[in-house]
């Protein structure tokens, strides 16, 4: 019981014994004086009897006025500890329902919060997954090179003289395909850096070979999409991927600025553009050096 409870029902006791006292004085004062009160004073022969009478009459009386004035106070007092405690219940209602809202939002965020773990495990793992899934494409192109370096010298000795060796070309050659370089040599990507550039252009945009030489592989490969790799001999490649459809055959020549494929947005690309890489012996080297300017 609170310090509010306890005063209200202290007074209220208090309030039934005045009450009580009083309903006792009343009902005495009624048995003894069903005369007039003036009447019994006058009754009295011996002054002395009379003067006892009128102070034991203005005893009660004060008594009866002192009691009701207690009384009067003790109900006011109760009547505002009953609006204060009223107002106190309003008030810790209030905080309760306060409370229980401030636990359901709790709650709700606690939720959430799980909800939003959970996505973050579930796309951790989709980005590992991912993450495996390129390093296996980069290990796969990187063993489909190894097991076409072997034929570069084949090549090599099949090429005209004429055309001369591929890298006296170096610093002179023109991108396959027109556009801004969304991709730089050595830039960051999820498996770790980019092993040649990729060139923002429009689906449909011609890719044209670099350099003269011999198609090696033409084809799809998982992670670059359709691919075509031109053997220009002296162990050196040029790599096109991502395009929208591949031109030539394997075993088929090329010559510098033949369109051998279009670009395109395969191998899982959000946007078009193309993969060019170079290799020498199995090695890649950066694209940007060989190249002298974008057309």
């Amino acid at each position: 019981m609170n310090d509010l409870e306890r005063q209200c029902s202290e007074l209220r006791a208090a309030v039934k014994a005045q009450y009580k006292t009083l309903t006792g004085q009343a009902r005495a004062a009624y048995a003894a004086g069903r005369q007039d009160w003036l009447k019994l004073v006058l009754d009295q022969e011996d002054p002395r009897q009379l003067s006892r009478v009128l102070a034991y009459y203005n005893y009660l009386s004060q008594a009866r006025f002192s009691l009701l004035r207690e009384m009067q106070k003790d109900l006011t007092t109760v009547s505002q500890l009953q609006q204060q405690a009223s107002a106190e219940a309003a008030k810790l209602q209030s905080t309760r329902e306060q409370v229980a809202k401030d636990r359901l939002e709790l709650d709700k965020f606690r939720q959430s919060r799980r909800e939003v773990l959970a996505d973050l495990e579930h796309s951790l793992q989709d980005k590992d997954a991912q993450l495996r899934r390129l390093q296996e494409d980069e290990e796969r192109l990187q063993d489909l090179v190894a097991a076409i370096r072997p034929l570069s010298d084949d090549s090599a000795r099949d090429r005209s003289a004429s055309k001369g060796p591929f890298s006296a070309l170096y610093g002179q050659l023109t991108y396959p395909t027109k556009g801004s370089l969304l991709e730089s040599f050595g830039s960051p990507r999820a498996s770790g850096r980019w092993d040649g550039v990729v060139i923002r252009a429009p689906e449909g945009a011609p890719v044209h070979a670099v350099a003269a030489g011999r198609v090696a592989y033409s084809d799809w490969l998982r992670g670059y999409g359709l691919l075509t790799i031109i053997d220009h001999g002296e162990g050196y490649m040029s790599l096109y991927a991502f395009n929208q459809s591949l031109y030539k055959n394997v075993g088929d020549s090329v010559n510098g600025g033949d369109i051998i494929a279009t670009v395109g947005a395969s191998g899982g690309r959000a946007e078009s553009g193309l993969y060019f890489g170079i290799r020498e012996k199995g090695r890649p080297v950066n694209p940007m050096l060989w190249c002298s300017h974008k057309d």
